[in-house]
């Protein structure tokens, strides 16, 4: 019998082409080349800094100019697009600039997406697309309430990159919660529990509602292992994930050993600032990647401390 010589479809050939052309090969496996737009001042460092010469980063010139995007984009697996902040730093997350420049900005790397077979896409934003009153744990799948204008334009870029997502562009859609860490190349630390180490230096820390509230966080350091992961196993079509430890102790607990540290006092009904409250269900990501974090809580404490006594800022 004779046996039909079958070609193999020419968008998984496409596919398999981007796959090679993306990968460096060396004798300890493979390392992936990925592309990271929208520099956000801190996550893009410790991303850039994590994949080191395997990274490609897009200006705003790259992203203004299709040429010059498609030409950055065509030796790499992976586009890191950072979604969370409006593409002009002047401009405020209330700003109603907020939501055009993040639309033009989500138009035209969606776009370049889908000139791209095989290119996955990760879109890194906040929970602050969902509603901060909800009493179960953040996933994937909670309703979506935007909180402000820049949290407007994340959700309207997550829609515009997911509604051409297939096996060919995968995307994946990362909600991050409050997230702590210091700089690459040191300085102020970010994080409510590094605000919370500075305050202590003046002798009190201003804690919001009653101290009961909860809210979940994650080091830059886990933020960026995560990412590498989804990078390196994209999902068949598209997914969206919450990303935190998984944290429920109250706030007024997570003050106590900074105060402790510093002699300092705990104000309770300070006014609340930007961060996200409530938790994230955080064995689905446990389960999607096989992931646990690296820094733990009372690891970013200390971290806190220490920063503090180091920039006395």
């Amino acid at each position: 019998m004779k046996i039909a010589n079958r070609k193999p479809h020419i968008s998984k050939l496409l596919i398999l082409h981007k796959f090679f052309k993306s990968m460096h090969f060396s004798s300890f496996g493979y390392r992936m080349r990925v592309a990271i737009s929208g520099d956000d001042g801190f996550v893009a460092q410790h991303l850039a800094a994590s994949f080191g010469d395997d990274v490609v980063l897009i200006d705003t010139n790259t992203v203004e100019d299709s040429r010059l995007l498609d030409a950055a984009l065509a030796s790499v697996g992976c586009l890191i697009h950072l979604n969370g902040h409006p593409p002009n730093s002047n401009l405020s997350r209330d700003s109603p600039e907020a939501i055009p420049a993040m639309k033009q900005w989500a138009v035209r790397l969606a776009d370049a997406k889908n000139r791209h077979q095989g290119l996955h896409m990760i879109l890194l934003g906040s929970l602050r697309v969902h509603s901060d009153e909800t009493f179960d744990a953040y996933t994937g799948e909670t309703s979506l309430s935007p909180r402000d204008a820049t949290a407007v334009g994340q959700l309207w870029a997550e829609e515009r990159c997911l509604e051409h997502a297939m096996d060919t562009h995968p995307v994946s859609i990362l909600r991050v919660s409050n997230l702590h860490g210091t700089p690459v190349d040191g300085g102020r630390g970010r994080g409510f529990l590094f605000d919370f180490a500075r305050q202590a230096q003046s002798g009190w820390i201003a804690v919001p509602g009653d101290g009961e509230g909860i809210k979940d966080l994650i080091h830059i350091r886990d933020l960026v292992n995560i990412i590498s992961g989804i990078a390196k196993s994209p999902p068949p079509t598209r997914e969206a994930l919450a990303i935190g430890l998984g944290n429920t102790t109250p706030l007024k607990e997570l003050a106590l050993p900074i105060a402790e540290a510093h002699g300092a006092e705990i104000q309770l009904w300070a006014a609340s600032g930007d961060e996200q409250w409530g938790f994230v269900e955080a064995n689905i990501l446990h389960q999607r990647l096989a992931w646990t974090p690296e820094v733990e809580i009372d690891e970013i404490i200390a971290e806190a401390l220490g920063n503090v006594a180091e920039n006395l800022c």
